[in-house]
């Protein structure tokens, strides 16, 4: 985005046709473009997302937002996206969407030669750059974001150096915590550092839904024969028994911070059933949850009507 007359052709382009109420940018050093819009009212008309080859697009939800979005033909999301949420799409991408609720947005402008170059002053391997994320929470990114929304009060007319900056700052951040290799070089040496660490977050963030080692192995660019190899090797346990450690460990907080039934527990941590749940639990902690809550004095009393 080389202007701010480019940056609101983009967005008139994708459906918006109501005054940004931020639009600045490019920004000196890091060149990245940021606008916020908002609508008070849906606009259940099918929209197409003009795709932006040469930069990441990173958007932010300050209030919550039902919507339809899709990638190609693919639908991603149906539903209500929660306000503090954002979502980094690749450059070149372009997809449909529909706005079932008022809304409120920032997105940041990313071009890739800034990412690029902020990988290699930190010694990152060729090829990393930002991930592709659908609306992950993450209260770093937001603070960040609210920081450059509120730039000028803050910097007046240091406005352009302060946000540069935070953008500096941000870039930092997402390259650390959501970011990918090339596949190329994902595909060699084994799985530490960065990866590792995301690779971690990424089970952490998913470990209530099925969890394929091929989803896996492709967040860290490798087949999934050497993913799996590699993540036991850094881990000490196979991708898998890794993901039910952290299952059990989740309910087994639950089960001292609440007194819902065991069933309700059991399925909202992932597991098939009671049964199923009872004896992974019972081969992991040494007693079923049923005792295991018994003898734990840390229940949360149940909130009076």
């Amino acid at each position: 985005m080389d202007s701010t007359d480019t940056l609101k052709d983009w967005f008139r382009r994708s459906g918006v046709s109501e005054p940004l109420g931020t639009c600045v940018g490019p920004l000196p050093r890091t060149g990245v473009a940021l606008a916020r819009w908002s609508r008070r009212h849906p606009n259940t008309e099918l929209q197409t997302i003009s795709a932006h080859p040469d930069c990441y697009r990173i958007a932010v939800m300050l209030e919550p937002l039902e919507s339809q979005v899709w990638v190609g033909d693919r639908s991603v999301w149906c539903g209500v996206i929660g306000a503090d949420r954002f979502r980094i799409c690749p450059p070149g991408a372009a997809g449909r969407w529909r706005q079932l609720s008022g809304c409120d947005i920032a997105n940041l402008f990313v071009p890739i030669a800034t990412v690029r170059q902020m990988a290699a002053n930190g010694g990152l391997p060729s090829g990393y750059g930002l991930a592709s994320t659908l609306f992950k929470s993450d209260h770093q990114v937001l603070d960040l974001v609210w920081k450059l929304l509120d730039a000028q009060v803050s910097a007046g007319p240091l406005t352009p150096q302060y946000s540069d900056g935070l953008v500096t700052a941000l870039l930092c951040h997402l390259l650390e915590h959501h970011a990918c290799a090339g596949p190329a070089e994902a595909s060699r040496g084994g799985l530490s550092g960065t990866r590792l660490r995301k690779v971690l977050s990424f089970m952490g963030d998913n470990v209530m839904r099925e969890l394929p080692i091929a989803e896996m192995a492709a967040l860290c660019g490798m087949s999934e024969s050497h993913f799996s190899r590699e993540f036991h090797a850094a881990a000490g346990l196979p991708p898998h028994q890794y993901v039910l450690r952290l299952r059990l460990e989740r309910a087994a907080q639950a089960l001292l911070d609440s007194d819902a039934r065991l069933v309700d527990i059991a399925l909202d941590h992932g597991f098939s059933s009671a049964s199923h749940f009872s004896r992974v639990f019972a081969r992991r902690y040494g007693q079923p949850p049923a005792s295991f809550r018994r003898n734990s004095p840390a229940i949360r009393p149940r909130s009076s009507d």
